[in-house]
């Protein structure tokens, strides 16, 4: 049997940002942050979809979304392989 470690390879973190209606929250800031503090930011589209690309697999990071009239809880996700539903919601 083949184990495997993870490995450093990018993949990509995204979601959507909403309000409490169900509707996508535009223009959205989504900002993550790797544990050595580099800070990568997305905007949402129309629809309030994100992704983030060529993130560093096997890590810890800290994940936030702002808006204006809307406030988002951060949170830490551990990212070993693609995400899709990192979403938000206020």
């Amino acid at each position: 049997m083949l184990f495997r470690s993870p490995t450093a390879a990018g993949v990509s973190v995204g979601g959507r940002v909403s309000d409490g209606n169900g509707y996508g929250v535009a223009y959205a800031t989504v900002s993550l942050t790797s544990p050595d503090g580099q800070v990568r930011t997305a905007l949402t589209n129309a629809f309030g979809y994100y992704q983030i690309d060529d993130v560093e697999a096997g890590s810890g990071y800290t994940i936030g979304a702002t808006a204006k009239r809307y406030t988002f809880a951060t949170r830490v996700i551990n990212v070993s392989d693609s995400l899709t539903d990192v979403d938000f919601t206020p």
